[in-house]
C-alpha cells in the first residue's frame, strides 16, 4: 500500500503565491505612440515661430569696421561722380575770373615764392592747362616756346603773359615809347600777331626781375612790331629770327639803368644763375669787370640793360 505524502503547510502556499506575484510584476508595461496631426494653418504658424524668435534675439544688425555700410563698387561709383562734379565746379569757377587777376602783385617781392597757377581755358577741343612757373612741368617741345615765328600761342607762354599782364594793371610793369606791352597782351590773349611775338625766356626774364623789384620798365622787346631798325639793325635778338629774343631793361624801381649801376648788377647777378648758357648781355664797358658764369657780355650803349637769348642754349630759364 503506497505511502501518502504529508500535506504542506500553509506558510508554503503564502510563499508560493507571494512569489508568483513578484513574477507576474516583473513583465514591463507596452508604451504606445501618439501621433497628432496638426491642420495646415495651424503648421504654417508653428514654423514660423523659430524664425521671429531668432530675428528678436539677433536684435539689429551690426557693421563691423572691416565691412563697409555700402558695397565698394557704389562707393566707387558715388566717389567719381563727386570728383566730376567738383571739377566740373572748379572749371566753371575759375571760367569767371578776370582774365588778368592777379594775387599779390602790389607786394615788393611780388609773385617770388608763389606758383604762377594761372589756368588757361581755351575753347573748342584744346584742353585747359595748368601752368606752376615754380615747378615748370613744362612738357612742351622748345620750338613752341623760343620761336616767335609759330601761327598759335604755346599755353605755357599765354600763361606767364597773363600773370605780366596782371603786373601791367597794377603798375608794377611799364613801357616806354614805342610801347612793346602790347606784344605780352597779344600772347595773354592767346593772339600769335605776325612779327610779335616774344620769346619764353625773354617773359621769364621779366618775372623774375618783378619777384625782386618792385618795379620793372621795358624799353625794347619784339622791334619788328614797333617797325624799329636800330643798335645791330636787322641782325639785333630784337630783330631776327622772327624777332622778339631778347629785352632792354631801362628802370627799376624808379631808377633808371645803364647797365652799370647798383640795381643794374643787383638783376644780373640774380638772372646769372637762372638764364641758359650763352646768353647774352650787353653793357660789358658801362661796369666794372664783374665774375659771371652764363651770360656772355658785349658792348653796348649805357642807357639801359640789354639781355638777349638768341645764342642761349636752353629753351627756359631754371628756377630754384
Amino acid at each position: 500500500m503506497p505511502a501518502v505524502a504529508p500535506a504542506a503547510p500553509e506558510s508554503f502556499s503564502r510563499r508560493t503565491a507571494r512569489a508568483a506575484e513578484r513574477a507576474k510584476g516583473r513583465g514591463r508595461p507596452v508604451r504606445e505612440r501618439l501621433v497628432a496631426t496638426l491642420s495646415p494653418a495651424v503648421a504654417t504658424a508653428a514654423a514660423a515661430l523659430p524664425s521671429r524668435k531668432a530675428a528678436r534675439v539677433a536684435g539689429p544688425r551690426r557693421v563691423s569696421a572691416s565691412q563697409p555700410a555700402h558695397p565698394p563698387s557704389r562707393t566707387r561709383r558715388w566717389s567719381s561722380k563727386t570728383v566730376v562734379v567738383l571739377a566740373l565746379a572748379a572749371f566753371f569757377g575759375t571760367a569767371a575770373l578776370p582774365a588778368y587777376a592777379t594775387t599779390g602783385e602790389g607786394s615788393a617781392v611780388g609773385a617770388a615764392r608763389t606758383a604762377l597757377a594761372v589756368q588757361t581755358l581755351a575753347g573748342g577741343d584744346t584742353a585747359a592747362q595748368l601752368v606752376s612757373r615754380d615747378t615748370l612741368g613744362i612738357s612742351e617741345a622748345p620750338q613752341t616756346l623760343t620761336s616767335t615765328t609759330n601761327s598759335t600761342v604755346s599755353p605755357s607762354v599765354q600763361a606767364l603773359a597773363i600773370q605780366l599782364m596782371g603786373a601791367v594793371a597794377s603798375g608794377r610793369l611799364v613801357g616806354s615809347t614805342p610801347n612793346h606791352l602790347p606784344e605780352i597782351a597779344n600772347l595773354a590773349a592767346g593772339k600769335a600777331v605776325p612779327g610779335c611775338g616774344v620769346d619764353y625766356r625773354v617773359l621769364q626774364a621779366i618775372s623774375i626781375a618783378l619777384d625782386h623789384f618792385a618795379q620793372a620798365g621795358v624799353s625794347d622787346i619784339n622791334r619788328r612790331c614797333t617797325g624799329q631798325i636800330e643798335g645791330a639793325g636787322t641782325e639785333s635778338a630784337h630783330y631776327t629770327d622772327g624777332g622778339g629774343h631778347a629785352l632792354d631793361f631801362y628802370l627799376l624801381n624808379g631808377s633808371p639803368l645803364t647797365g652799370g649801376d647798383a640795381k643794374s648788377i643787383q638783376l644780373i647777378k640774380i638772372l646769372d644763375p637762372l638764364v641758359p648758357s650763352g646768353t647774352g648781355l650787353g653793357q660789358i664797358e658801362c661796369r666794372p669787370s664783374i665774375r659771371l658764369g652764363a651770360f656772355q657780355p658785349f658792348s653796348d650803349s649805357c642807357d639801359h640793360l640789354h639781355i638777349d637769348f638768341l645764342k642761349a642754349q636752353g629753351a627756359t630759364l631754371r628756377y630754384g
